[in-house]
């Protein structure tokens, strides 16, 4: 769905400042709607712009998985009416069953060395739906551009505030007061943003943050039918329970979606120069088949196997997507420009949590620009803009980047490579031998560990701190 371009502020001569976001996707628009909820009109409208490089708002994308703190936001926007009324259930308080970690790297059948229990219930938010209740909630203040892909942007540096000229593909531009990078891992706002500093300043240091780089992992996904896979094996383990498959330095995850089964193979392979990995140079995606995956598990155990053989045959269907992740940031915001969702933090999925980030830099990003004290200068003072962004980078980016370095850590867990736990390998840590029982057992309490901050949550707590440094102003 997407809002026409005649959707137009009628009341311009209000116009307390303009906001360009660039990308529709989950942080844009949660951005967009977190603006049109909190702007009071009595203190001036804010005109926010969004421009979306595809022809149409993608709805392209695994589920997002919603924990608490997400929710809390979505339920602030009105989510939680929207999903009832849609019969989509909605998240809860309390513990809920997770995947169970099982050990398959063997011919013979593996076993099982954690059962996984969420400290949270999470939703599993269907991305269309999701894109379609956050358009449901832009203001008549708010339009959305279509087929158009940033370039570049210039700020113009004036006696009272910096105006900022977008630069598209199609040789057209547009003008803003501030401009918001939701444009994803391959933003151009965060290479514009880096690269004009290390040309401007001569330190070459800031061009490494320009570019996403690859984050080591490959992953290969390809639907599973249920009734294919019933049919050859009625009480196969993975039809009613999520399962995650460990071994050496890649893992699968199979979730029962329904009508199929989703399949998700991850690899550590951390140099893609070598022969056998050179097609994924320089690529976000590449075509697989259920033969390639196959043979990436050769000698797992026949469980395993089981599932994988019945992985859709058309090729069209089985991927191979090359991860990028954004190297920690030493800041997010310089003047008027910010970045937020993956263009900031861009991280490894092996938490769920890359999306709810995503909602969490939008939503107090979006109720500091709507809060009366954001404002451009004026002949008694000057404009507040720049200090409201770095108040946003202040309590966002360090929590995003905590959270996108346990991502991180999760995948070395499941893959036997943790530090202290490192089992098959190279590494100076590492053991020989593949983990004991016991040694998996202390895995798994790691993992189940590592997802406890996920039941915590406060924003409207976290915002009345943000709130009392923006009332020192």
């Amino acid at each position: 769905m997407d809002v026409p371009e005649t959707q137009r502020n009628g009341r311009k001569n209000n116009v307390r400042f303009r906001v360009a976001i660039v990308g529709c996707g989950i942080g844009g628009l949660t951005l967009a709607a977190t603006i049109s909820k909190f702007t009071s009109e009595q203190d001036g409208i804010i005109k926010v712009d969004m421009y979306e490089s595809k022809s149409e708002v993608s709805v392209i994308g695994a589920g997002v998985g919603i924990w608490k703190r997400s929710w809390q936001v979505l339920q602030d926007l009105g989510f939680e009416e929207e999903l009832v009324k849609r019969g989509v259930k909605v998240p809860v308080d309390g513990e809920s069953r997770g995947p169970i970690f099982r050990k398959s790297d063997q011919p013979t059948p593996g076993y099982d060395f954690h059962d996984h229990v969420m400290p949270y219930g999470p939703l599993g938010l269907h991305r269309p739906t999701l894109l379609e209740i956050l358009q449901s909630k832009l203001s008549e203040n708010c339009t959305i551009h279509t087929s158009k892909a940033l370039v570049s942007y210039t700020v113009h540096a004036g006696d009272n505030d910096s105006g900022i000229t977008l630069h598209f593909a199609d040789n057209t531009t547009a003008e803003a007061d501030i401009l918001i990078g939701a444009d994803g891992v391959y933003s151009a706002t965060r290479q514009t943003m880096f690269s004009g500093l290390a040309e401007e300043t001569g330190n070459k240091e800031y061009t490494q943050y320009a570019r996403a780089e690859y984050s080591g992992t490959l992953a290969y996904r390809g639907p599973v039918p249920t009734e294919k896979l019933k049919e050859k094996y009625p009480q196969h383990i993975v039809l009613n329970r999520p399962k995650a498959w460990c071994g050496k330095s890649q893992h699968v995850i199979t979730h029962p979606l329904g009508p199929y089964i989703g399949i998700i193979l991850y690899m550590y392979r951390p140099d893609l120069s070598s022969p056998s990995l050179a097609r994924f140079q320089n690529q976000s995606v590449v075509p697989s088949s259920r033969d390639e995956v196959l043979a990436l598990c050769e000698g797992w155990e026949p469980e395993l196997r089981e599932v994988l053989e019945c992985i859709d045959p058309d090729p069209l269907k089985v991927s191979c997507w090359v991860i990028h992740r954004v190297k920690p940031l030493p800041f997010c915001v310089l003047g008027n420009v910010g970045l937020i969702g993956d263009a900031a933090h861009a991280m490894l999925p092996h938490q769920g949590v890359g999306g709810g980030q995503a909602i969490e830099d939008a939503h107090l990003l979006g109720r500091l620009l709507a809060h009366p004290k954001a404002a451009l200068s004026s002949p008694s003072r000057p404009s507040t803009l720049p200090i409201i962004l770095k108040l946003y980078e202040t309590f966002r980016l360090p929590v995003a980047q905590k959270a996108a370095k346990a991502s991180y850590d999760n995948g070395l867990m499941y893959e036997f490579n943790y530090p202290g736990l490192v089992f098959g390998g190279s590494q100076p840590d590492a053991n020989s031998r593949g983990p004991t029982p016991d040694e998996l057992q202390v895995l798994g309490e790691r993992i189940g560990e590592s997802f406890t901050w996920l039941k915590e949550g406060d924003v409207e707590g976290d915002w009345r701190k943000t709130e009392a440094e923006l009332e020192k102003m």
